[in-house]
């Protein structure tokens, strides 16, 4: 078995569903700034039909290429990359985040010289340089609220109101968070050897949260670092789906509330779970009832919309029973 000498630095993971001109660009800018590390490329193609996987075997050929034969989401994307990666850190990038040089460097420096750290994130930036929410607090019913209503995104630079994704902050420091966006999410391999890869049991969203909390009640810090950042486009591969959209009621919503109420039963039980769909018909029903006697088009649409939301999340409720999971009782499980 090979020492840690002769183990690649990073083992960048990389998803492709449909997306294989981002994909493209994005190998172009993990192969052009990866610096002075050992680096290895695990890409696993998630059954797109848009010619992805060919495009990496043909175009990488150094890349290591895992081809499903279903598309299993972000989790049970990821982690046969994660089983596959050999480096000291397995980096998380999405097809349509975009490396910028220094950040392996940087990333890598900083975990070397901070060994309690089991996860870190980085800065998010849009194709203009704006920062995209890249540091955030674990959920809860505050948090919830805050979200819901509207309250957090109108006071963006109160302390109490911009809690969630600490958006009264600079974003200038290293700062120990609740979780990182799984965008860019750097993961040291002893983590993964102790607490296992991500909760596939989620098909999307929340499996960065519930890995980043899996970690830290196993005794590892998930950090935030700022002296590094990547463009991130956001939201592509659910893009590249054929799915077509109704209002408030697309699959991607009915999957997020899924993702949240299985979260909560896991961690919480049941009634967490019940107190956060509550929340969420609550904030709904009262849409509705401020709408009820709007005759206008934008009245009418906001009725439609809340209504949606409440049947979506009460037929959630019936169909998955809460996800019926047990809560965990040791850090790997």
């Amino acid at each position: 078995m090979a020492d840690d000498s002769q183990k690649p630095d990073v083992s960048i993971v990389v998803v492709s569903f449909n997306t294989a001109g981002l994909t493209l660009q994005c190998l172009e800018k993990a192969q052009a700034y990866k610096g002075g590390l050992r680096c290895e490329v695990i890409v696993v193609d998630n059954a797109s039909h848009d010619g992805s996987a060919d495009m990496v075997a043909d175009k990488f050929p150094q890349a290591r290429l895992i081809r499903l034969s279903k598309n299993r989401g972000f989790a049970g994307g990821n982690n046969p990359g994660i089983r596959a990666a050999t480096g000291r850190y397995v980096l998380l990038l999405n097809s349509d985040a975009f490396l910028v040089p220094g950040v392996l460097e940087n990333t890598v420096a900083y975990m070397d010289a901070n060994p309690g750290i089991g996860v870190l994130g980085c800065k998010l930036t849009n194709p203009d340089g704006s920062l995209q929410p890249s540091a955030r607090m674990l959920p809860g019913p505050l948090n919830k609220i805050l979200h819901i209503s509207g309250l957090a995104s109108r006071f963006p630079k109160s302390r109490f109101f911009g809690r969630i994704d600490f958006s009264w902050w600079d974003h200038s420091t290293p700062r120990s968070v609740g979780w990182v966006v799984g965008a860019f999410f750097m993961i040291r391999h002893v983590v993964v050897e102790q607490i296992g890869g991500l909760d596939e049991r989620y098909f999307l969203y929340f499996e960065e949260i519930d890995f980043c909390r899996t970690a830290r009640r196993a005794g590892w810090d998930v950090l935030f670092y700022p002296f590094a950042s990547v463009v991130h486009l956001g939201g592509q591969s659910s893009a590249g789906t054929s799915e077509r959209r109704s209002v408030s009621g697309s699959q991607l919503t009915g999957i997020r509330i899924t993702s949240e109420l299985r979260y909560y039963r896991k961690w919480f039980g049941p009634a967490p779970a019940l107190l956060m769909a509550g929340i969420e018909i609550s904030w709904n029903a009262v849409v509705w009832l401020r709408n009820l006697f709007r005759r206008s088009e934008l009245g009418a649409f906001r009725r439609q919309e809340a209504a949606a939301m409440i049947g979506l999340i009460a037929s959630t409720l019936v169909r998955n029973k809460l996800g019926a999971y047990k809560q965990p009782q040791e850090a790997g499980q």
